[in-house]
């Protein structure tokens, strides 16, 4: 089994969360958001992972945008 933790430590971490929750078990505590990724392959993991970190990106700009 091939798994992955993400930790997003900011101030924005429910904001980071709601962009995966739909798709992951999201723990979100205070200004942290974790999320766990398993897979029995190596090349699922990835995939899922590669999904992930674009929401994070699309997540991150629009925080970005909202800041400024």
């Amino acid at each position: 089994m091939w798994k992955i933790l993400l930790r997003i430590e900011s101030k924005h971490a429910e904001v980071y969360a709601s962009s995966l929750t739909p798709e992951e078990e999201v723990i979100l505590n205070d200004q942290v958001a974790e999320i766990i990724l398993e897979e029995p392959r190596a090349k699922d993991l990835r995939a899922m992972w590669n999904t992930r970190l674009r929401s994070l990106v699309v997540s991150q700009s629009v925080i970005e945008v909202m800041d400024s």
